[in-house]
């Protein structure tokens, strides 16, 4: 089972943003349009982890990325561009690899190239795929997924079990793990989130 630490991203002003703090509103995910990976080298303009040291993808990891991004089915990775990054090692501890979802923006860092790279990338590319759902889809999942909220506070839930962890303190992160695990480990999803599974098999269409 691989786990995340909860996701940080950051708006085009440069402000670091809780997943929390997210308002919903309207905006199309799908751009219908071939997923375009565009590497770059330099730290993204308000990039909220400094200490961060960015680099230059080796053509070994380019081309493997590129590889694996094929590999992922288009109903979760037809995006249009997608910027990707190499960075040696992320300000949070055991973290493989952080997403700016608004900017469409995945980072990967050293270690995402020694563990399950696809399942890492299908991770992120979840991130930007919740960031883009309408308030409608955002409010069917939440209901299939058994998330609340209260006028003033954070999103919660009375669920007990997860796929991950720290899906328990975000819906937005319990989404990312669960379309992670609809796409590595569907029996489980299926078997132990039933209500999740089908939410994920009706919006994205099959996880093959």
């Amino acid at each position: 089972m691989s786990e995340h630490p909860r996701q940080e991203y950051y708006r085009s002003n440069g402000t670091s943003v809780s997943a929390t703090n997210v308002s919903t509103y309207c905006k199309k995910y799908r751009t219908e349009q071939p997923l375009v990976p565009q590497f770059e080298k330099k730290m993204p303009k308000g990039w909220p982890h400094k200490k961060e040291l960015f680099k230059k993808c080796s053509n070994k990891d380019e081309q493997y990325i590129l590889k694996t991004l094929q590999s992922i089915p288009k109903n979760l990775s037809q995006i249009g561009k997608l910027k990707v990054l190499c960075a040696t090692q992320s300000e949070i501890e055991n973290n493989p690899a952080t997403s700016a979802p608004s900017e469409k923006i995945i980072v990967l860092y050293d270690s995402a190239m020694k563990s399950d790279t696809k399942r890492i990338l299908t991770h992120e590319l979840a991130h930007i795929y919740y960031d883009g759902l309408s308030g409608a889809e955002r409010d069917s999942y939440w209901r299939a997924a058994e998330w609340k909220k209260k006028e003033g506070q954070p999103p919660y839930t009375n669920r007990v079990s997860f796929t991950a962890a720290d899906g328990a303190f975000d819906p937005e992160e319990d989404f990312a793990n669960n379309i992670e695990f609809f796409f590595a480990e569907p029996n489980h999803l299926k078997n132990n989130f039933s209500k999740i599974y089908d939410w994920i098999m009706k919006n994205l269409g099959g996880n093959k």
